[in-house]
């Protein structure tokens, strides 16, 4: 709260455990810019019922029963086109907006300058919409005023893709400092330094909790809390540049559910449980928790390189297919060519700039998917089916292009990821769903199924000298610089939903290029639209036939009996017209 009134600061970063009163915090810095400093004010939760649900629990209670508020905001039952759920106005000219993060068109309309982000970790990972970063467009709305603040609030989630975790790396890292009550020795409390005692025989004694003072050892009780706190102070460890950013968890909370003792024992009913173990870190140490992920090195791809274009594809290629990324500002495609046995060959990456809500853009696209690949041997490959990615960006041009061009096996497509471990999704759909309002058929991809395949190809090292059953070779031309790095811009980590294991593939950093990857995974969903079989298959055997010498010497068949003469059908009787034309 002091730094939201300094003049220095900018923004703030809060990343933070639960039961640490950040809630109540973001309603007192409500309540200030509203009374004391009046100004507009823009609170972003993670979903649109989650707003509604904050006005009304949290900011309508406050600005009932604080008098100095009530005198600014009127009365909050009367019909005022004033008082709504997701907007407040008062007498003084201040007011309250409140947004769903998951709304396109949410932050449409509003200037703030004061943008509290709550929770940005719960936020829909493909942003608002078509709209974009919902970080971004809260800030945006801000930027007509000089003095503007920016808050962010949440628990972190996964490690290395957590937005806190990436707005507090960027700050000056503010720490809470306390003094050990024995030896005055300053240090952070650290989960690595709460210790209990243990029986003989190895029976935990969470009664017991204390801290190891860092310093000299010496013992600290939960007695001993509410002083330390008192007399502590935020220590940044970085420079500040006008980012404030602070690190609490639940060891500094005063809440009497925040006992030490009671951390001990939440600590010993979960660490054996992974999904369970990682909610601990999350919402008491509020740290992001780390997943086991796998992800390809972009350095080692890079090296794999061979001395090939698409003009000079080996000629163990033999069928040629493309997956498409729709950007508002350029479409780029894959080319990729299929031999026996799953291996294949990036024939070439290319952008087709332009606004792609232009027809002319669409007309160079569909120029460039029909030149030919050639092969050593001098044979012409031609794209014999392609994924365009319908889901995001201009979805009525994908569907209008693929729509006058069903025969030339062009798809759009959606992908959707594996809900159920048990039954991953396949990758290309036996038939198409049906969109709501056109009525086009786009097809569903397993996306999280294709990446998992196409991960499993990039670890087979390929040898350039015979051939190698699911390798994917890449060429030395005609890849751009950052090629390599879209291609591994997202790895798989598994986390923990309702208690179940999950895979899913996720961006290694916010906001990172992934268009060659999805091209990728376009172009093996487009392959396996197509029935073609390129595997060698062994000759049927023919079945033995004897020499004539040999039929002599059989015994003759005995012949079978003859079937018992059946009385042919009797004749139907020939109908007669009658004299008013029907028959009779």
């Amino acid at each position: 709260m002091d730094a939201v009134t300094d003049p220095t600061v900018r923004q703030i970063t809060v990343m933070k455990s639960a039961r640490v009163g950040y809630t109540k915090i973001l309603d007192h810095i409500v309540g200030y810019f509203v009374h004391q400093d009046p100004a507009p004010v823009l609170v972003v939760q993670p979903r649109v019922e989650d707003a509604e649900d904050y006005s009304r629990t949290e900011v309508a209670p406050m600005l009932r029963d604080t008098p100095v508020l009530a005198e600014i905001a009127g009365d909050l039952k009367a019909k005022d086109s004033n008082q709504r759920i997701l907007k407040r106005v008062f007498r003084n000219g201040s007011s309250i907006s409140f947004v769903g993060a998951n709304s396109p068109g949410g932050f449409r309309r509003i200037t703030a300058r004061i943008v509290a982000f709550d929770e940005v970790d719960g936020y829909p990972s493909q942003g608002a919409g078509d709209e974009g970063d919902q970080i971004a467009l809260g800030t945006k709305r801000s930027e007509s005023f000089w003095n503007r603040k920016i808050i962010l609030g949440s628990t972190p989630t996964i490690e290395g893709i957590s937005r806190i975790e990436k707005a507090w790396e960027e700050s000056d890292q503010r720490r809470y400092h306390v003094s050990c009550p024995h030896c005055g020795g300053r240090q952070v409390l650290k989960w690595e330094n709460l210790k209990w005692d243990k029986t003989e025989d190895g029976e935990h004694l969470p009664k017991t909790a204390h801290f190891r003072c860092e310093i000299n050892g010496c013992r600290i009780e939960e007695h001993d809390k509410p002083a330390m706190i008192d007399g502590g102070e935020w220590i940044a460890e970085k420079p500040s540049a006008g980012h404030a950013g602070f690190h609490i968890w639940a060891a500094y909370s005063l809440f009497p559910n925040a006992a030490w003792q009671f951390l001990v024992e939440e600590w010993l009913r979960v660490y054996k449980d992974p999904s369970q173990k990682k909610t601990f870190i999350n919402l008491v140490l509020g740290q992001p928790h780390q997943e086991a992920v796998d992800a390809a090195d972009p350095d080692l791809l890079r090296k794999r390189c061979e001395p090939y274009n698409f003009e000079t594809l080996p000629s163990e290629a033999k069928l040629l297919t493309f997956g498409a990324d729709t950007q508002d500002d350029r479409i780029e495609v894959t080319f990729v060519a299929w031999g026996a046995n799953g291996e294949s060959w990036v024939a070439r990456h290319e952008v087709v700039g332009g606004d792609t809500s232009k027809p002319e853009v669409w007309d160079r696209f569909d120029k460039l998917i029909v030149e030919p690949c050639v092969t050593d041997e001098g044979r012409v490959l031609v794209a014999q089916a392609g994924c365009i990615d319908s889901a995001g960006h201009r979805s009525e041009m994908v569907y209008k292009f693929c729509r006058d061009r069903k025969r030339r096996r062009i798809y759009p497509t959606v992908g959707r990821g594996n809900s159920d471990p048990a039954n991953p999704r396949m990758i290309w759909p036996k038939t198409p769903s049906r969109t709501k309002n056109s009525g086009d058929k786009p097809y569903t991809v397993g996306v999280d199924t294709a990446k998992d395949d196409i991960s499993s190809r990039l670890a087979i090292v390929p040898d350039m000298n015979a051939p190698t059953a699911r390798a994917i070779h890449f060429p030395m031309v005609g890849l751009s610089a950052d090629y390599f790095d879209q291609m591994t811009s997202e790895h798989a980590v598994v986390s923990y939903v309702k208690n179940r294991p999950r895979r899913m593939w996720v961006p290694k950093t916010i906001g990172a290029r992934n268009e060659a990857w999805d091209c990728l995974v376009l172009s093996l969903a487009a392959r396996l639209s197509l029935p073609n079989r390129l595997d060698p298959t062994p000759a049927r055997p023919r079945p033995s036939r004897l020499p004539k010498t040999e039929v002599k010497e059989l015994e003759p068949a005995v012949p079978e009996p003859s079937p018992s003469p059946v009385a042919p059908p009797a004749k139907r009787p020939v109908r007669q017209r009658s004299r008013w034309g029907a028959y009779r």
